[in-house]
């Protein structure tokens, strides 16, 4: 690998990690920790030869649409369960992220909601009015990286994770987040993702 550029070592890791989490179901951590023990040789590499989320995304769309013909279709289904998922639980404020909001959508990609009730229990509640049994799970929060409490359910033949988030979490939730020198929208809400889902 040494006489490799930083720039073609981020590409060859960014492919490994798409391949792993498309082929393989690892989760975004797993598949870069793995890629990089695996293409490094045991050696340190620079943090510019270390691919960001942006170019994982990348590389990830890349291979979905070379090697996987469902894709598209199976993004558009999920967008279409996380849009239903969202108005049912209204007026709960409640925003998209992950695979159906980015559209890529590996095969095993659960869809991701954020959720910002006054009081948790009464979504917990309309989950269940909604004849849903939701597990207790726990995710990161996207500001802090803490854990925090999230329901899981699977609806509509697709596994749906929301995250518990407070109202007060909602302030700023749709800033841009700069990546790679790019600003890009992480998350959006029902009409924005309606858009995305097109005619």
């Amino acid at each position: 690998m040494a006489s490799r550029t930083h720039d073609e070592i981020r590409e060859q890791l960014a492919q490994h990690i798409a391949q792993l989490i498309a082929d393989h179901g690892l989760e975004p951590g797993q598949a870069r920790k793995r890629a990089l023990e695996s293409l490094s040789g045991g050696q340190r590499l620079p943090n510019s030869a270390i691919p960001d989320a942006l170019d994982i995304d990348r590389a990830l769309l890349e291979h979905l649409e070379l090697f996987d013909p469902h894709h598209g279709q199976r993004l558009r289904r999920m967008r279409q369960v996380a849009i239903a998922m969202m108005r049912s639980i209204a007026p709960t404020p409640v925003l998209a992220t992950g695979a159906v909001w980015k559209g890529i959508a590996s095969q095993d990609a659960p869809i991701h909601l954020q959720a910002f009730p006054e009081d948790s229990k009464q979504l917990h509640f309309r989950l269940l009015d909604l004849g849903l049994d939701p597990e207790a799970l726990s995710l990161r929060h996207f500001r802090t990286g803490k854990a925090i409490e999230a329901l899981g359910v699977h609806w509509q033949g697709e596994a749906i994770m929301i995250a518990m988030y407070t109202p007060v979490d909602f302030r700023g939730a749709l800033q841009p987040t700069h990546i790679g020198g790019q600003s890009l929208m992480e998350r959006g809400d029902v009409l924005a993702l309606e858009a995305k889902l097109g005619p």
